[in-house]
């Protein structure tokens, strides 16, 4: 089946998202864009991953949402990373907050707000979730691979937080699944980006959703036996073995 997949979603959980970044309203802004499946995917943190989960299968089983994380390493990259089950993500978080570092005390001015499924409020999220962690990209992919996750450096057509223009190059050596590319990526910005990739892996673009108005029609189109985690994962290796 053709897959509309939009894999980098924030909640009001990440410091720099509206507080109209609640389960129905993610769930019915994508619903109105045609888009099949989302990751929820707030800075260094999944705590509102599974109620949007919940609220989907409640009230629109047809879209699917996987749960995910946007992770901040030393260099100032982000990386995504989706995970099979939010059991798995939450473990995953547990590490990333003990690694996370030069996080400021509780006078910070975001909320950092988790909920449940009906944007009941439950707790605040007390770690500082816009800094960054102590890990490598390289340690990182490694960390999400180490919880079955699929592993997607973001944005990297961007100046900040892009890997690309971190670094100044793709390291040979790190294990990805898939590049994204931001919804204002054009097609010369995603040929430069293929060029930079030292092998061939799916380029996906996501909307980044920090706002309701940020969420973009989907750009990406996958092929999936089904849908769900699995689906997916199988057809990024399918990509990466048919070109290989």
């Amino acid at each position: 089946m053709n897959v509309a997949i939009d894999l980098h979603i924030h909640t009001l959980l990440s410091p720099c998202a509206g507080i109209e970044m609640i389960p129905v309203n993610i769930v019915r802004r994508a619903l109105e864009l045609g888009i099949d499946m989302i990751a929820i995917t707030d800075h260094n943190a999944v705590g509102n991953a599974s109620s949007v989960i919940d609220f989907a299968r409640k009230y629109a089983p047809e879209l699917v949402v996987l749960p995910g994380i946007e992770i901040t390493s030393r260099e100032e990259v982000h990386i995504l990373g989706i995970l099979p089950t939010v059991e798995t993500a939450m473990e995953l978080e547990s590490v990333i907050h003990r690694h996370l570092v030069d996080a400021p005390g509780k006078d910070y001015t975001t909320s950092q707000l988790i909920v449940d499924d009906e944007a009941n409020f439950i707790r605040y999220e007390e770690h500082f979730l816009l800094g960054a962690t102590d890990f490598s990209v390289e340690e990182i992919s490694d960390l999400i691979h180490s919880f079955d996750g699929i592993v997607i450096p973001a944005h990297v057509d961007r100046e900040s937080f892009g890997l690309i223009y971190t670094l100044g190059f793709f390291p040979r050596n790190l294990n990805i699944d898939a590049v994204e590319v931001s919804k204002f990526a054009t097609e010369e910005k995603i040929e430069m980006v293929r060029r930079s990739l030292p092998y061939d892996v799916p380029i996906i673009s996501s909307s980044d959703a920090h706002f309701l108005e940020d969420f973009v029609k989907p750009r990406t189109f996958l092929k999936l036996r089904e849908k769900t985690f699995e689906g997916l994962r199988e057809a990024f290796r399918n990509y990466k073995l048919s070109r290989s």
